[in-house]
């Protein structure tokens, strides 16, 4: 099976220290591979750059153009978002009366979490409460718990 074997168990023993250099577990396991391969096994009857294998690469399809797409897309139906996000909820409650009462951003986030069906962190609120609170929009007061309220203005 394998010619030479105490050889190769002596070449083996000299590459342990290059090999248990690479850290990677796969680079160590090619470069045995590529070893055996050339010495052993083919016996070097085999040229070199015929040995290693690779698979042959694979041209990527080219883009279509735009006319191509629109002419694609003509009979399909536009695809909507699954829901709508932080900022659009906040602006829906905005309009209607939520914000007539004070409410907290865990106020809004409870709200959206049991009547819309949808789970919000409370920093996706943030940006959208301060910049109606800048706006006019909303007013902001700190309540006893040092969180901040917010009211229609």
């Amino acid at each position: 099976m394998i010619k030479n074997f105490e050889t190769v168990k002596k070449e083996l023993k000299e590459l342990a220290g290059v090999l248990n250099a690479f850290k990677s577990e796969a680079v160590q396991l090619r470069i045995v591979e590529l070893i055996l391969d050339s010495s052993v096994f083919q016996g070097d009857k085999i040229p070199a750059k015929d040995r290693v294998s690779q698979k042959p690469s694979r041209k990527k399809p080219k883009a279509a153009t735009k006319s191509a797409n629109v002419a694609a897309n003509k009979g399909k139906k536009k695809i909507t978002a699954a829901g709508t996000g932080a900022v659009a909820t906040v602006s829906k409650l905005a309009e209607g009366d939520f914000f007539s009462k004070p409410r907290t951003i865990n106020d809004i986030i409870q709200h959206c979490s049991t009547n819309f069906a949808r789970n919000f962190k409370a920093n996706e609120f943030s940006s959208k409460l301060s910049r109606m609170v800048r706006n006019g929009e909303l007013t902001r007061k700190k309540n006893a718990d040092n969180q901040y309220e917010y009211t229609k203005a």
